[in-house]
């Protein structure tokens, strides 16, 4: 594996690791007030919202790297089998399979960045849904009315 592909994977595992964490921590923080747990879904919400929106322009590209690599598979341009290797190899064009080696790894790339890119977007819908759960169950509840003394 390359050594860029090996990082990729290192950093959507400590990304899905940390996402992982920030969940737990939301469902234990039902000791907490429902204003301050408010307050803290709200600013985790912002923060994630701010993060998809920095990466918009990362997540455009993977996607035409992506729709590129798949175009040129349909058109036999990436080729995988045994038979092309063989063939390569046998007429020393290993220029070719360096290619086609460096061009996998741009497609894994891409997908590791759609990847990360989905598990903030999963992220961000959990905290809408706990917000509307959140706001449902408050409307719910009998409001208590105050008595003077």
């Amino acid at each position: 594996m390359s050594e860029r592909i090996g990082r990729l994977c290192d950093e959507l595992r400590i990304k899905l690791h940390g996402m992982d964490r920030r969940l737990e921590a939301l469902k234990a923080n039902g000791a907490a007030t429902f204003d301050q747990s408010q307050d803290a879904l709200e600013s985790q919400l912002d923060r994630v919202e701010q993060r998809i929106y920095d990466n918009r322009v990362t997540v455009e590209a993977a996607n035409i790297r992506i729709k590129t690599w798949h175009q040129d598979m349909a058109r036999g341009k990436k080729i995988g089998s045994a038979t092309g290797r063989d063939l390569w190899t046998e007429r020393h064009q290993a220029h070719l399979l360096e290619a086609r080696a460096d061009d996998a790894e741009e497609y894994a790339v891409a997908v590791f960045e759609l990847a990360a890119a989905a598990a903030d977007e999963a992220a961000l819908a959990v905290l809408q849904a706990i917000l509307a759960r959140n706001d449902a169950d408050a409307a719910a509840l009998p409001e208590v009315e105050l008595q003077n003394p």
